[in-house]
């Protein structure tokens, strides 16, 4: 019988059960907007938003979501969204030249180790003020889709959102070439944090390949937006209910699964 849940306090799943190994400490924090175009299960336009936090140190780097920065574990809009968007989180460990990422998919948590890609980024006279920091323009391509960005020099760390870095100074603002995807910098703030490398036995591994094939398989399916959970034959005893804003969402695992979902846009094509 499906338990039901009116107030639920949901952990972070890098927290449940693994293990930190600090591999520096960040100089700054960044926080940026996170949009997707996409459509919900009737196929209306919806936009998706979620805000993200980039601790930047001068040898990793580590990309998750506000919520998990901040530790704000209250159920709210932005935490359903943040297992609708499907954004990892990511670390980039540069004395290792590697990039961490943790997934969850609905009933599993996955790890997926890379290198970290070189992007041949375009350079360009144009200008944009954002935040009021004075921007220059590039273009570039990474896994299949093309991104132009803006970078602020002013800001001298070769980082950005997700995965996009590489260029003289942070990333303040990237979209695709598509409009589907958009990160864009709101705030910077002196902190230290501890950036760190994350084990578990509970995380399977995957190649990025094998990951971005299965999360393109599943996600990717047409059936998935109406039903978020059609691929799984059996569901766990734990799995309760939320109701939240008039919707009603699956807590199992330490997951949010939505019942109905938006069309999945993947931000890795190849």
């Amino acid at each position: 019988m499906m338990k039901k849940y009116y107030l639920v306090i949901v952990v972070s799943a890098l927290a449940i059960a693994a293990q930190a190994e600090k591999i520096d400490s960040s100089q700054f924090v960044a926080f940026y907007n996170y949009t997707i175009q996409t459509q919900d299960e009737e196929g209306k336009d919806v936009a998706d938003s979620l805000r993200l936090a980039l601790m930047v140190g001068t040898r990793a780097t580590e990309c998750t979501t506000f919520l998990t920065y901040n530790r704000d574990g209250r159920a709210s809009r932005e935490m359903m969204n943040a297992f609708i968007m499907h954004l990892p989180v990511v670390i980039t460990d540069m004395d290792k030249s590697e990039v961490i990422s943790h997934d969850n998919i609905y009933p599993y948590r996955y790890e997926v180790h890379e290198s970290m890609a070189k992007v041949d980024w375009a350079l360009d006279d144009d200008t944009l003020t954002i935040c009021g920091l004075l921007c220059h323009g590039a273009k570039g391509k990474l896994y299949g889709k093309q991104w132009r960005v803006w970078y602020c020099e002013d800001i001298p760390a070769s980082a950005g959102p997700w995965k996009l870095r590489g260029l003289p100074g942070l990333i303040v603002k990237a979209e695709d070439i598509d409009g589907i995807h958009c990160f864009e910098l709101y705030e910077t703030k002196n902190e230290v944090r501890a950036i760190n490398r994350y084990s578990s036995p509970d995380y399977q591994k995957l190649s990025r390949k094998k990951m971005m094939s299965f999360k393109n398989k599943v996600l990717g399916n047409h059936r998935y937006a109406k039903e978020p959970t059609y691929y799984v034959s059996e569901n766990p005893d734990d799995l309760g209910e939320i109701r939240h804003d008039g919707q009603i969402y699956y807590v199992a695992n330490h997951m949010m699964v939505p019942q109905k979902a938006h069309v999945y846009q993947p931000l890795e094509l190849e």
